[in-house]
């Protein structure tokens, strides 16, 4: 038998033997309140969250025209239905126009009233999943950041589109920052599943005891602090696709769970029987290797088998270094536009760039532009500006010896340039002030000037300034 919905409804009429009718016809429904006039309708309206108003147009002491509008101002995801004595059409009109749901004739049958409830609930239902799937929308567009240049990609791509014709489930490998949930991203949307929710979820993230219902959902007061019943991501993704990222995460109870929601497309919301039919691709993503996990017993092997049906490896930045100047340009675009900058990196900077090994590949590129963009003074990202711990790598590569005093020199140079400039900037460009700053005379300084090949440099800052 099918249970209850939670849905809390006021009922605004003034007349009793109506208020009794609809309270006994929607108790089916959820929770109704109800209401005699409009002094207690906004009382109550004020006090709760409701999900359905059936609102009189025609009250004793108030107007219903004017309680619709004050009501959607209130509560715009409160779905309201008009009731009136008359047939009116532009009446109905005003009133939809107004925010209305739908508009009901006071000579309604039962069947006519739990239909236009059923409508307004199915509305509920995709607003709700609408306003989830808005905060889930990635800020960037993925396919500017999986495509690239470099061989390695075009290979992966080819993959990925193939990939993304089938509804078939896919395991995506990589290290940390390399894209995985932007590969997700394109193989839902270059797929028949397109137009339907792609619902991200980080098991990493996640308690692990709202895991379950994070997953599968939950009704009211099946456990505590369950004060309403809740879709579960599987039910939201309904359709489309669910992208479980740090899937190694995933604790063995659920795992036997998620095998079996696999297997048989169907959940088992927390606190509820009954089944539910759930239609939806999953991807996973792990940066562990999910072989190693189950051969020391923390990983089933059934679910890894179903899962790893397309297994595909994501590159780090360093395996496709040709791409970098790609990112550089996307996010110096993003951070200029959300910064007010018009700011440019120097091929030279760019060269410093790519000799680092960058442990937090694509991720941690932008966290650096992002950086640089919103501090940076000057128009141009020059060599120097790059922080000292991107240039201590660089700096050991460039040297024809493995010497560690010889990489400590080159490293000790970077850092004096990159201070040197900074106090430049801070004195406004002038030698004598800088020296005075430093704690140098003024020769010192021209000699470190001369030394460190600075004097284009800060001929160039001062007039950009």
């Amino acid at each position: 038998m099918k249970g209850k919905s939670e849905l809390r409804i006021l009922v605004v009429d003034d007349d009793q033997s109506v208020l009794e009718m609809m309270k006994f016809i929607l108790s089916s429904q959820g929770s109704v309140d109800v209401a005699e006039n409009g002094a207690e309708a906004q009382q109550l309206f004020h006090k709760h969250e409701y999900d359905i108003v059936l609102l009189d147009y025609l009250l004793p002491d108030s107007n219903g025209f004017e309680l619709l509008k004050e009501f959607k101002e209130c509560q715009p995801r409160t779905e309201i239905i008009m009731i009136t004595h008359v047939r009116d059409v532009k009446t109905a009109v005003k009133c939809v126009k107004e925010g209305a749901f739908d508009y009901l004739n006071k000579d309604f049958e039962e069947e006519e009233l739990l239909s236009v409830l059923l409508r307004a609930k199915e509305k509920l239902k995709s607003t709700k999943e609408m306003m989830y799937l808005r905060s889930e929308v990635e800020r960037l567009t993925e396919h500017d950041f999986i495509i690239g240049y470099s061989k390695k990609m075009a290979e992966i791509m080819e993959i990925l589109d193939r990939a993304a014709e089938t509804s078939a489930t896919v395991l995506l490998h990589g290290e940390s920052g390399t894209g995985k949930e932007l590969a997700a991203r394109y193989l839902h949307n270059h797929s028949p599943r397109a137009d339907k929710p792609f619902v991200a979820v980080n098991m990493a993230s996640m308690p692990d005891n709202l895991m379950e219902s994070t997953l599968f959902g939950h009704e009211k007061g099946s456990f505590t602090g369950a004060l309403k019943t809740t879709y579960g991501k599987f039910e939201i993704a309904n359709g489309g696709t669910l992208f479980l990222d740090e899937i190694a995460d995933l604790k063995m109870e659920l795992q036997a769970k998620l095998l079996r929601v696999m297997q048989e497309s169907e959940i088992e919301r927390i606190g509820k029987s009954e089944l539910i039919h759930v239609d939806v691709r999953v991807i996973a993503a792990t940066h562990r290797s999910l072989k190693d996990l189950v051969a020391e017993g923390k990983f089933r092997d059934d679910l890894f088998f179903r899962l790893n049906v397309i297994p595909i490896t994501l590159p780090n930045l360093t395996e496709r270094i040709e791409d970098l100047p790609l990112f550089v340009e996307l996010f110096l675009k993003r951070y200029n536009r959300k910064y007010g900058r018009n700011l440019r990196v120097s091929e030279e900077a760019l060269e410093v760039l790519s000799k680092y090994n960058w442990p937090g590949n694509i991720r941690e590129l932008e966290n650096l532009i992002a950086r640089l963009v919103a501090i940076h003074p000057a128009e141009e990202i020059l060599p120097e500006d790059i922080p000292i711990d991107y240039q201590i790598t660089e700096s050991s590569l460039d040297q024809d010896t493995d010497s560690d005093r010889d990489r400590l020199k080159a490293a000790t140079d970077s850092f004096e340039r990159s201070f040197i400039l900074r106090v430049f900037e801070k004195e406004h460009w002038h030698h004598e002030n800088t020296a005075l700053k430093l704690g140098i005379h003024r020769k010192t300084l021209e000699y470190k000037i001369k030394k460190l090949n600075l004097a284009k440099i800060i001929d160039q800052r001062r007039r950009d300034s």
